[in-house]
């Protein structure tokens, strides 16, 4: 799967996540709570939607495997309702400090936003990954605020159903546009890719940040379920030099670095273009 479709269908997880957000909280009549337990609530609620779907993308759509998108999505909607219910009493401080308004809107959804992409954490365990997957969601929430608040305006003179259905639309562009960029935030600033050139899983590209790890274990950041493929078979990792492949020391198996063999509990550097055999399948390294 391209990296394009990647960043797709985590937008479409995410505008998901805001619909189903806007769906769940709205049930609750929140007006008589006061402003403080409400936004706390609406913003739990949000982030549980909106940072489990996010997190389901990769294993439903990249890895398919619905057990492991289950387990993300739990990880994730934990980490979003603490992120959100944070972020929104934040983002409320924010939006009465400003009167409102454009910049009001923006901010309160950019700490929202910021807050969903460092969940991340928690799914990931990888401080430089979540950083950058706190950068998309910080852009992602502006440019949904933005949106939102530039539709608030065009139909503010609407009210009843129309101003309902409007905060669903607003809600589905802020997941979506926190979705789609929490990836592609990860691949913009990755320092390299691997792309499957031969193998069940051909086509896929994957970003290395500081690393990324091999195996037909779901829960490897590149899962391949190619015969030969220990569980957890190898990692590439950054270097002083740059990047290596390295093979895992209780492997059962071989990996191959050009024309060069690497065995359990070595590693090899990694220049850009180099193709590396595991099991049945063949990859190609891309530094930047």
């Amino acid at each position: 799967m391209s990296k394009r479709l990647q960043v797709y269908y985590s937008a479409v997880f995410g505008a998901l996540g805001g619909l189903a957000g806007w769906w769940s909280v709205g049930s609750f009549v929140t007006q008589t709570w006061g402003i403080w337990p409400a936004a706390a609530f609406v913003g739990a609620g949000l982030g549980l939607c909106i940072g489990a779907l996010v997190a389901a993308a990769d294993g439903a759509m990249v890895k398919g495997k619905p057990l492991r998108a289950v387990r993300d999505g739990i990880l994730g909607g934990l980490a979003g309702v603490a992120a959100g219910a944070l972020g929104m009493l934040l983002a409320q401080g924010v939006f009465l400090a400003l009167l409102g308004g454009w910049a009001g809107r923006a901010l309160s959804w950019m700490l929202l936003g910021l807050l969903i992409g460092l969940g991340d954490l928690l799914v990931s365990r990888r401080p430089q990954r979540a950083t950058y997957a706190a950068l998309g969601g910080l852009v992602g929430g502006l440019a949904g605020g933005l949106l939102y608040e530039g539709l608030t305006q065009l139909f503010r003179a609407q009210a009843g159903v129309a101003q309902v259905a409007l905060s669903g639309v607003g809600l589905v562009i802020i997941g979506a546009c926190i979705g789609g960029l929490i990836p592609l935030a990860r691949q913009v600033f990755a320092r390299g890719e691997l792309r499957v050139i031969v193998g069940e899983q051909a086509g896929l590209v994957r970003e290395v940040t500081d690393s990324a790890s091999i195996g037909r274990y779901d829960g490897n950041d590149l899962y391949l379920p190619d015969a030969g493929v220990a569980w957890r078979h190898a990692v590439v990792r950054r270097a002083d030099s740059g990047f290596e492949l390295a093979v895992l020391p209780n492997t059962d198996g071989l990996a191959q670095v050009g024309e060069l063999a690497v065995e359990p509990g070595s590693s090899r550097p990694l220049r850009s273009g180099d193709r590396i055999r595991i099991g049945g399948a063949e990859l190609e390294f891309v530094g930047r």
